[in-house]
This record gives C-alpha cells, structure tokens and sequence, in this order.
C-alpha cells in the first residue's frame, strides 16, 4: 500500500495505481481493433514498439455502459514483462504522495482492488491492476481455444 499513487478520477468514484507501475500516459482517438477481444477488452496500442492490450477500466470495475469517447487515455502498466493499458477515457489525473496518505490506507480487497485509502473529502480504491492483468490473459486465451475448437 505503500508509495505514491496516479488517482483517476471516473464516474464510479476514485481509483488509484502505484506509480511505480506506470510506464507511461498515451492518448488516441481510436484504439485498433483487438483479434479476439472479449468482456471489457477494448482493442491494443502500441507503446515503444511493444504491442499492448488496453482494457476499459470502468467497464473492468462493472460499468458497462460507457459514454462514447472523443478520445482514449490510456496507462500504459508494467512490471515483470507484463504489461497492460488502462483506457479512462476523458478521466481526469492527479497525484497523491505516499506523505500524504500516511495511515489511511487499509487492505480491503474487491474484484480488481488491493485496498482503499480514507481521505477526508472522498475514499479511494486501489486497482489490482495484476489481477486485472491475469482476467484480460484469461479472456484473451478462453476466446482464442473457442475459435480454434476443442480438436484444434
């Protein structure tokens, strides 16, 4: 729980990734269509010639109605060779420091959430974004063995 956090700031409330994970912010008008996506997998960019799925993230957290997007923001996340892009949207970014979430964060867990930090205007849910990362695998791999077949 500790270090700083990227907050992203969507509909559903306030969400938070550490830092430490983020490879980068791109943003696109359209993301390319993704061969065999499936739930909340939403297509693929290329960052630094690697390409990398990007999930919708309020779609991951159980919206899945989103508002039509002018354009796409994507975090770009990766650790240990993984690495996974985050679509907010138009979603607005800030910042808070490991000083200033000192003891309020908790280890409450959620479908793709580790903890939730209490501040004092609103509480913030931190993404699991491995977990995250290990269902879009899953889905990806689930819908490539249903095209192929079962005697493939």
């Amino acid at each position: 729980m500790q270090g700083d956090k990227l907050i992203i700031g969507l509909d559903a409330g306030k969400f938070a990734i550490p830092t430490t994970a983020v490879a980068g912010v791109v943003e696109v008008e359209q993301l390319p269509f993704l061969p065999g996506r499936a739930g909340f997998v939403t297509g693929i960019i290329s960052f630094r010639n690697e390409p990398v799925a990007v999930v919708d993230l309020a779609m991951a957290l159980g919206d899945f109605s989103p508002a039509p997007r002018a354009t796409h923001k994507v975090i770009v996340l990766r650790d240990r060779g993984r690495a996974l892009g985050v679509d907010i949207g138009e979603a607005a970014l800030s910042f808070l420091w490991d000083e200033e979430i000192g003891g309020k964060a908790t280890d409450e867990k959620g479908l793709f959430t580790s903890g939730r930090i209490y501040g004092e205007e609103s509480t913030i849910d931190i993404i699991d974004w491995p977990a995250l990362f290990n269902e879009t695998s899953r889905m990806l791999t689930a819908e490539e063995n249903v095209k192929k077949g079962p005697h493939s």
